[in-house]
Parts: structure tokens; sequence; C-alpha cells
């Protein structure tokens, strides 16, 4: 017996049997396979360093392992505890402020699992100021100086996001600022690139030796100041070599079958590759104002081709804002719905990791181009605001390597900024993008591959977990709002808008009914087998209901002809998302989004609480614990008509002027916004893609006529932007005619198909790749639709039309949803481990028999024949009666392994604090003990029960009338109002189901 790729649910007892006509033999063998021991690798490792007394340096350290191993530093043998001076990094690099002398000596640095130990070390020299070279001093000031300015930058804007303080006087602008703003990982790898670019920028002031000179300009060359090995200096001290290193992908067993969350290894041969924290890809090189880093507009007063450059303020409320909205005949608001989920699992650019200037000037309380602060002018005229002169924007983060960090690798490259995900289409907004993040999503206290659950009412499905208290994010705009905390998922923005976040709630249950039901056919799969597999047919469904059902409604016929049918796995196919596609081309579907989040009850007639206007819609996630959960909201996206695009109508007014609108702080704009952005991110002009897109390239205005063919939209062009080599790629796009049967222009519908192209053909792990799924596999997943994922994850979603994204009364109606199609997920059970049971088909013998032709041999035959059913018969109930007995002791032997390893896990001292299994996080953030049970107010008790939150309210009878006349009261410790004396007419007290609707504490 041969096993060829042996793995673990392969264990158990094999009983090799040998018969033929005279007898039989068997022999039984116990065999267990063990899963590859990944132990713990130094990344990188620390290395000798010399610093300046007084100064901050960081000695790196990054590990890898299965499981994620822990860092400990020594020093000079002696184990270092965090203080105030001494901080580990989540990377495992060691920060020391102020150093001094007695800091000399030789550090260690040491990573542990289950596995095994890896260690790395480094001499660390203090010196003293007179020791140290003129040329290494200098750099170490202009280091020095760069290290507090960015981190008294950093830490003024944690504090003033996170601090408890802030929650209770937050705007929604704050609120979107919080929820984008970058998580510890994303935040050291932007750090970097800011400190080593201050540090230049300091450098070369210094040698300016106080002469005024523009710090961006680009005939400074720093090769001829500083030497190879001052630049070297530089990158080791700021960390902004870290990001260089190469993943290890030699791991094949996983790596062949199933995706890394961050999105590395897909591709063997560029395993960085759509990977998440990385760089974004660009169609056409960036147009910085100093062909570096500087956007354009940086410089006021700066003429292009002749003429200034518009506010983006301006154009947004002089071309894009619309007060009148049309119903679009033909596609539902969830094209919309879905596009905005799609955007979050493929692109998020880091922004900076700062709200201040680097000089300490708050980016809302300044109208100054001071980086990172990149401020929106404000007309005199405008009709809304009219108290302040700008509206605060901070650009995005860039990698480092990119800009003037670019001096660092021989040659110089353009800023370049970080996207937080994965390219790929692969679900990260409900899994993650980092692998910390991820196993925090999950549900590790039970071994069945789910992710955790918040919420649990009866009569619903469970809701997101809430985010830890630990975060410091709180979602209330006020403090007496609500006291239901945010919820959490794979993408940082999903409590941004209630819509959004209904969307993730249906998928996060999607993935615990697929592993529910995948242990229900395979019970012999541990929890990682379960995760995984699950995860790979929801990412499945995502891309086949992308491709199949929704795409083909944004390019038109036309379109789905150029995007091409899939020929197969290309890897010189970069898959990354280009700049720009998320910065301008993707940001099509805000001129489909209505100012009305329309709310439907089961029979289709509008909630009590009645529709949402978008503005209300915004970081209000106790929406869904109160008004009746994702079902209302899914129903108002699928039968409700999008809005419609036209050429004076693009952009409805809740998004261009009461965008996270609060009564003590100036609204957003969504679209001046996104002018700002591309801008920023040095996006070249609408006439530069235009070429690429085999367009004309337009000399006068009149020359968009075929792409923009309303002649008052064009005279407003030139009245704003004076040439049309002026006119930003956003601003062209979305005002293009759409194409026919589509809901883009020409121009967005090539940059789309450029990268829908590369996200199926550069991805190895594509659905349709023949190596991913078995044929039969594939069937069922292209039997998937949006339709049926509502259908099995909403709470009582009985009926809908067969396609969400197509009005109902275009296709046939409404159904039920037992006649919409779905998965059989049968076609994924595992019958590798299978013994086939013996059938009675007619054969009753299995030994072959020579052909003979003699009556004597016949009848010799006959008699052997009826011997030998006898003897099969016989041995067949032997082996039917063994294998029960091998079965049972095979499922025994599997349990008990699975708690021998629980408990091995559990004894292992690996200095990690260990979670307290089966506790709660109620919605007000405070962890509640398993089995614990409180009153959230006089009428409301609730019980943690093995991770999961139970609440009962109590029903208060209707109280008719009182003896002689008195008025029911209630004290504050009671629940239900009662009578003075007793009341002639009401029902009983009893205890209720508790409903999202309920006005619940």
């Amino acid at each position: 017996l041969h096993v060829k790729d042996a793995k673990e649910s392969d264990s158990g007892v094999y009983i090799c049997i040998a018969e033929n006509s005279v007898g039989s033999a068997e022999a039984v063998a116990s065999v267990e396979i063990q899963s590859l021991a990944n132990p713990p690798h130094l990344i990188i490792e620390p290395y000798d360093l010399e610093a300046l007394q007084g100064a901050t340096i960081e000695l790196p350290c990054m590990g890898d392992g299965d499981p994620p191993p822990q860092v400990k530093w020594k020093k000079d043998g002696r184990t270092i505890i965090s203080t105030d001076r001494f901080r580990i990094a989540v990377s495992g690099s060691l920060h020391i402020s102020n150093v001094t002398i007695l800091d000399t000596g030789r550090y260690e640095c040491s990573i542990t699992n289950e596995f095994g130990r890896a260690t790395g070390q480094g001499l660390l020299i203090v010196k003293k100021p007179d020791e140290v070279s003129p040329g290494e001093k200098f750099v170490r000031l202009a280091f020095a100086e760069a290290f507090k300015e960015v981190d008294t930058a950093i830490n003024q804007t944690v504090a003033l996001l996170f601090s408890p303080d802030a929650n209770t006087s937050r705007s929604y602008g704050d609120k979107f600022r919080v929820f984008r703003f970058p998580n510890e990982p994303a935040r050291e790898l932007a750090r970097a690139a800011e400190v080593y670019e201050r540090t230049l920028i300091n450098i070369r002031r210094h040698i300016d030796n106080g002469h005024v000179v523009t710090a961006d300009k680009t005939d400074f060359n720093y090769t001829q100041v500083l030497s190879t090995e001052h630049l070297e200096l530089i990158a080791s001290l700021s960390g902004c070599m870290m990001h260089r290193q190469r993943p290890n992908c030699t791991d094949m067993c996983f790596h062949g079958k199933y995706r890394t969350v961050d999105g590395t290894c897909n591709n063997l041969h560029n395993p960085t590759w759509g990977a998440s924290l990385t760089g974004f890809r660009r169609i056409l090189s960036p147009v910085y104002e100093n062909e570096l880093s500087m956007p354009v507009g940086w410089t006021k007063g700066r003429l292009y081709n002749g003429f200034p450059l518009p506010s983006a303020r301006l154009v947004s409320s002089k071309m894009i804002a619309t007060e009148v909205i049309s119903a679009d005949s033909k596609i539902t608001h969830m094209v919309m719905q879905w596009g905005q989920f799609l955007d979050h699992d493929l692109d998020h650019a880091i922004p900076s990791v700062s709200s201040e200037s680097w000089d300490g000037v708050d980016c809302k309380k300044t109208c100054d181009f001071a980086a990172p602060c990149y401020p929106i002018e404000v007309p005199t005229d405008d009709v809304r605001v009219n108290n302040r002169r700008c509206l605060d924007f901070v650009r995005s983060s860039a990698i480092c390597g990119s800009g003037q960090t670019s001096v660092l690798f021989g040659q110089i490259q353009p800023r370049e900024q970080i996207n937080q995900l994965t390219s790929f289409l692969d679900g990260s907004q409900v899994y993650g993008y980092i692998k910390q993040f991820a196993a925090d999503l999950r549900n590790l206290t039970a071994d069945e591959g789910k992710l955790r659950i918040g919420l649990h009412f009866p009569e619903q499905k469970p809701l997101l977990p809430f985010a830890s208290p630990t975060d410091g994010i709180d979602c209330r705009r006020e403090i007496g709002e609500s006291n239901v905390n945010c919820f959490t998922a794979g993408d940082i923005r999903v409590n941004e808008q209630v819509g959004l976040l209904a969307m993730h709630t249906i998928w996060f249950r999607e993935h615990n009914r697929i592993a529910e039901t995948l242990r229900l056919y395979n019970p012999h799969w541990d929890g990682e087998t379960l995760y995984q597999e699950s995860r790979k047919i929801v990412g499945a469904e995502m891309q086949h209901i992308t491709y199949s059902h929704w795409l083909p409604l944004i390019l038109g016929e036309e379109g789905v002809r150029m995007l091409g049918e899939y020929r197969g796995y290309n890897p010189q196919v970069n898959p990354s998302i280009a700049n720009e596609f998320a910065t301008a081309a993707l940001r099509f579907g805000h001129s489909l989004i209505n100012p009305i989040l329309h709310r439907y009850d089961a029979n289709y007639k509008e909630i009590p609480q009645g529709h949402l206007p978008l503005h209300r819609a915004f970081f209000t996630p106790w929406r869904l614990v109160y008004e009746g959960g994702v079902d209302p909201l899914m129903r108002g996206l699928f039968v409700t008509p999008a809005k419609l695009k036209k050429p004076l109508e693009n952009l409805n007014m809740d998004l261009t002027e009461k965008l996270f609108h609060s009564a003590h702080a100036v609204a957003l704009d969504l679209a001046a916004i996104n002018i700002q952005r591309s801008r920023d991110h040095a996006i070249p002009t609408y006439n530069e893609y235009r070429k690429f897109c085999n367009l004309t390239v337009a000399v006068t205005f009149d020359d968009f006529r075929n792409e923009i063919s309303n002649e008052q939209v064009r005279a407003h062009l030139k009245d704003i932007y004076g040439h049309p080599s002026n006119v930003d790629i956003w601003v062209g796009g979305i005002l293009e005619d759409q194409v026919e049967g589509g809901k883009v222009g020409p121009l967005f519908r090539c940059l789309l198909i450029e990268q829908f192209q590369r996200l199926r053909d550069g991805d190895r792990f594509w659905y349709e790749n023949p190596s991913i799924f078995k044929s039969e596999q594939l069937v069922q997943i292209r039997q998937s639709s949006l339709s049926r994922v509502l259908c099995d994850n909403g709470d009582n979603i009985t009926e809908i039309s067969e396609n969400a994204f197509v009005l109902s009364h275009l296709q046939d109606g409404m159904k039920s949803c037992e006649k919409i199609p779905e998965m059989d997920l049968r076609f994924w059970m595992d019958c590798s481990g299978c013994k086939p049971r013996p059938h009675n088909d007619g054969e009753l013998t299995r030994r072959r028999r020579s052909l003979v032709t003699n009556e004597s041999s016949v009848q010799d035959e006959k008699f052997h024949e009826q011997d030998d059913v006898n003897w099969v018969d016989m041995n067949e109930e032997r082996i039917e009666g063994l294998e029960t007995t091998i079965e049972s002791f095979q499922k025994t032997l599997k349990q008990m392994r699975r708690k021998l390893k629980k408990l091995e896990a559990s004894c292992q001292v690996t200095g990690r604090p260990q979670k307290l299994h089966g506790h709660c996080t109620d919605w007000t953030g405070i962890r509640r003990l398993n089995n614990e049970v409180w009153r959230e107010d006089a009428c409301t008790e609730c019980e943690c029960k093995h991770r999961e939150v139970h609440c009962v309210r109590e029903k208060c009878p209707e109280i008719e009338k009182c003896v002689d006349g008195a008025t029911p009261s209630k004290s504050p410790k009671d629940c239900c109002s009662t009578c003075p004396a007793r009341v002639t007419s009401s029902s009983s007290k009893a205890p209720d189901i508790f409903t999202t609707s309920a006005p619940v504490v």
C-alpha cells in the first residue's frame, strides 16, 4: 500500500488482508502521520550598531514559524523586561530610547515555539559625541531630529484619536480617520519611510546652512554629500530595509494547496506580487511636481499648460454634486454595495501615520501645505463652507525605496503608496490580510474551523464579534447615542456604513455555514483543514459572483468580450492592484449611490424605524442590533433601483455636502477627496490615459465629444480647467457617457478590464484553474450566487430574485429561496481515508478462473463455485463486523489524539498569555466570564455561554387602567410600570425573546 501526499487525516489502523481459496491471513498496523514541524527561523537578524549617547535606536529582529514564535531579548545574558526605555515591537525589534554608555553590550534576540528555537545577536556600542566622526555625527543628528519629529507627531495623533477623552467628542470625520488609521505592522512600515525621508530633508536643511532652499528641489543630489555607508546607516536606524525581505515559500505542502493570508507565495517566482503591505503597481509613470514626491498643486500659483490647477472642492461643487436623483431602470442598489465590498477586498492605501505636520501642527488647523498635510482649498464663493478656507486632507503613506528614500537603493524611484490589503480577490475583507489579524478573527477555542461570533439573539443568526476594548475604538459620536461597540472583521472599514456592515455579517456567516457543513461530511478533518477549505470555497464564490454576475453589468457586453475567457494561470502576469484602478477607476461606484438606504420587513413594507438617510448610516453599527438586523437592509438593496448616472447627475449631495457630518464640524466632500487623492498619488491626467486606452488625445475640449457628449459639461470643464490636459483622471472618467449595457465610460472600462484580467490570469488560486478544484466541485461553485448566499445567511430571507443585481421585474420576479440554485457540498467529501463497504451486486467470487470447455471441468467449477459462495459469505460477515469495530476504534483514537494535542498545548510553557476559555465581550466592551449573568438594564438579563452572549428581555404588559384611576408608574429599578394597587385588567408579565428592534442598552 502506497499513500501519496500523506496527511494527518490518513492516520489510523490499517489492516492488510490476504486471502485465497484455502484461507486468509491478516496483519494490523497503526499509522500516525505527524504534521511537518515548522521550527522558528529568523527572517531579519540583529546586527552590530553604534549609537550616540542620548539617541533612540532600533535593533531589528523578525522571525517566522508555525505556530508564530514568541520573541525575547537578552543583554549580556540577562532577560530584558519592557519599560519606558525598552520596547519590543510587534515585529520583534527592540527599541531603546535615550541610550547611555551603560547600554553598551551584546544583545540577543531569541524566538521560540513548540518545535524549536532560533537566536541572533548584535553588538551595541554607545559613544560619546566627541568619539564620533564629524560625518557620522552629522547624520546621527539629522536622524535624531527626524525620529523625534515623526514619533512625536504619530504619538500625538494616536492620543488624539484613541484616548478615552477623544471618544466622547468625536466627529464623523474623526471616525473616518480612526477606522482607516493603520495598525501597528502597517504603521511601522510607513513610519520607517517617513523617518528616512525626514532624515534626508534634515540633512539638506543643515547643509543649506540657513539658506532658504526648498527641501524638494530636484537639483540636490544626496549621493554627492552622503557616502554609501551613511545611507546604509540611515536605513538601518530607520528600519527602512525590513520591507525588502523575501518570503519563504518552501512549504509546498501548504503553498501548493492554500493561499497565505498575506498574499505572499501566490506567484512562486515573484512571491510578493499581490501581497499585502506592498507598493501599488503603476500603469503609467506618476507625475509629481518635482518628479519625486511632491504632488501637483503643491507650489501655489504655479501654472499648468498656462492655467492654475483648480481646487478639488471647486470642481466637485460646480461639476459633480447633484440634488436631482434618477432611478436606474435595470440594476439594483446591491450593485453599489457589492462594489464597495469588493473594493475593500482589493485595496486600501495606508494613510499617513500622523495627522499632524512634522513640525507639530494639526492638519485640521492649518491650510498650509506641510507634509503630510495637503488641505483642499475652499473657493471664496462656496455655498456651504463659508467659515473655513480649506478642508483638511492628509497624504497617503509611502513605501520604503520610493520617493526620497529611493536614494538608498541605487536609483531614484518616485514616491509610491502602500496597499495594506492583498491584491487578490480572496476574501481578505472577511479573513484579514496578515497572520496575527487573521488568527484574532478565528474561533480557536473549538477545533471546528469557524470564525469568532458576537451577539447571538434567538431567531437570528450570530452577529460579528465586537472590536476588542484594547483597540481603543468607540463607534459613538455622542456619549449618549448608544452603548453598542464597534464590530470587527477582516477589513478595518467594516463599520463605515451600515449597509457595508450587513454585507460583512452575511459573509462571515457564510464561512461558518460552510465550515459546519464540511465538518458533517468530513468528521475526520481538523479545525485548520476546515478553516482553509471553507476559506477557499468562500473566495471562489466571491470570484464567481464578481466575474459572472456583477462585472458584466458594469462593463457591458462589449466589455465582457474585451475581458476575454479564462485561459489558465500565467505566472508572468503581475496581479498587483494598479494605483490608477484603486484611486480612480473603481471609484466609479460612487455615482451609483442613492441618498437613502431603504429597509423592508418580510412583507416588503418599510420597517417601523423607517428608511435611513445615507448621512445617518455612517458609523452606526448599533442600528444592526436595534433596528431589525441585516435582513431589512439586504431587502432594500436588492429591490431598490440604483441611482442612475446622467451627465448632470453624478454624485448625490449626501456624499459631497453631508459626508460624516456632525453638528460641530465641517462635513467632508467625497468627490473632492477623490480628486485630491489622485493628485496626492501623482496619477497622470485624463488625457494621458485616453492615449493609453486608444482614445483621441484631446487638443481642445470639443475633442472629448465622443466620450463626453453633453456640450454643457464640456463647457464647464473648459471654464474650470482651462486646458484639456489639466483635467483630473477621476473627473474625466466619471463624466463620460456610459457604454452600452454598462455603468462606466470607455476610459474606466479600459482600466477596469486591465486590472480584472490581471486579477484572474495572475492568480495561481483562481477558482477556474483546473488544479484548484475538482471538476465536479467547480460545477457546484458555478451554482453559487449572491441571492443564494443571502437566502442561506439572512435571518429570515425567504424569497428573492435569482440575480440580486438586476431588478426583479426584468427577471422572473421574486422566487422562493427553495428555487434558487445552491452548491452541493457533498462533493467536498474526502474519501481518501474511506474503505468501500462490500456490496452484493451478483459477483460472488473474487478469484479469477480459467476458461474451461469440457463438461467435467464445468461440473467441477460449479461445485467449487458453491463452496466459494459459502466461504465468501462467511468471510464477508467477519469483515463487516471487523470493519465496524475498527471504525469505532479509529474514531476513539482520533478523539483521544485531539484531546492529547490540546493538553500538550496547554502545558507548553511559552511565556504567552493564555486566553481564557469561553469568555465573551459584551457590546460595551466589557469582558464577561463564561456562565456569568448580568443585567444590561432593568428589563434585560444576559448570560455568557461559551463565547456567545445570550440575552432575554422581559415583556411588559399593557395596563388598561388602574383602580381608582391611579396613573401607572415605575421606579428606576423596575422594568415595567405598575399600579399603586392591584390592576383590574392586564396580562401577566413574562420574559420575551430579545429582538433587535427593542431599545436595548
